[in-house]
């Protein structure tokens, strides 16, 4: 028998099951994961900016602690050097007043009285008062060195301790680059999934509104790129947009009858295909063919070029009896679809 009160939680589940099925293809959750990725990748390139310029700053003072720790290490090798010399200075200094002392103890306990002796006496204690004098102003500058030296060597330690916090703080901030890097990968990956089945989806409405009569009239065009990260098209050309080099072929089979460039957007072909119908590329790419040359469909016409910090854009359009029809319907399907894949 079937336990009834497992029905409401397996229904639920096929619901579900069938809804995350159909998620696939629904043009609106497609477009909401379009909105989503794109909002995810402009927040992740702002964090690492962020992260960047903290880089940027931990670097600088890295480098900076680096010096001074330079300039300590110079001053302790000094100041160590120059203690050494003073407490050999002050072990001399006592060797000497001991002998000193030794010679009066010595001329005491002969017990002369003399003249000569008294004056011996006077003279070795004079000395004894001035090597004295000497000792103790030893002494005093030794203390002051020691003194500075530990000054110095609890500074370098302090700069020490800096530069092993701030290792540990850029460690840190290229590990969480990482992260967000490979974040940004991720969500750019599925970026460019959503926004391949959406152009797929938008390519599909345009033609079923349009029907397969221009397509029978002029006939079919291949895609003049091999891979494209994403299509802009309205009534006229489309764009494609790319970030690679790579060949830009021709679309179907022709005679070249302009070679040249538009203003700034860029270098243009044209390709006679006959039945006064004519293909036009437009855009970042620079021609390797010239103008009065017989070409085939897939023949190369030239090659993309890279453009800094943005896609480059590439514009291709068919005209008929030189008005610019609707290309899209006459882009083969199959070759479009493929193109428009994220190929990594």
């Amino acid at each position: 028998m079937v336990n009834l009160s497992l029905l409401p939680p397996l229904l639920f589940l096929l619901c579900f099951s069938f809804s995350a099925l159909g998620s696939k293809s629904s043009p609106n959750l497609i477009q909401k994961g379009l909105g989503s990725e794109k909002v995810k990748l402009r927040r992740i390139t702002k964090e690492i900016e962020s992260i960047e310029k903290q880089l940027d700053r931990s670097n600088k003072k890295f480098l900076t602690i680096g010096g001074k720790k330079r300039t300590l290490e110079d001053s302790l090798f000094s100041l160590k050097k120059e203690l050494l010399s003073s407490m050999a200075n002050l072990s001399s200094g006592k060797s000497e007043m001991r002998k000193v002392l030794t010679t009066i103890a010595v001329n005491t306990l002969e017990g002369e009285t003399g003249p000569e002796s008294l004056l011996t006496k006077k003279i070795l204690i004079g000395s004894l008062k001035k090597r004295l004098k000497e000792y103790n102003l030893q002494i005093k500058e030794t203390q002051e060195q020691q003194e500075k030296l530990n000054r110095v060597e609890s500074q370098f330690k302090l700069h020490e301790s800096k530069e092993q916090m701030l290792l540990q703080t850029i460690a840190n901030l290229e590990e969480s680059k990482r992260l967000q890097a490979q974040s940004y990968m991720e969500s750019k990956k599925r970026y460019q999934g959503f926004l391949s089945s959406w152009q797929n989806i938008k390519v599909k409405r345009t033609n079923k509104k349009s029907g397969n009569s221009l397509r029978e009239k002029l006939g079919t065009f291949f895609p003049p790129l091999e891979k494209h990260t994403r299509l802009d098209f309205r009534k006229k050309g489309v764009t494609f947009l790319f970030d690679e080099r790579q060949p830009v072929k021709a679309g179907r089979g022709g005679k070249v009858i302009h070679k040249g460039s538009l203003s700034t957007y860029g270098n243009v072909i044209m390709i006679d295909h006959g039945n006064e119908t004519i293909s036009v590329c437009l855009g970042d790419f620079l021609p390797k063919v010239e103008k009065g040359m017989s070409v085939k469909a897939g023949d190369v016409l030239g090659y993309t070029k890279k453009t800094r910090g943005k896609q480059g854009k590439l514009y291709f359009e068919v005209r008929e009896k030189d008005k610019a029809q609707p290309t899209i319907h006459l882009l083969d399907d199959k070759a479009l679809a493929s193109a428009g894949k994220i190929r990594s």
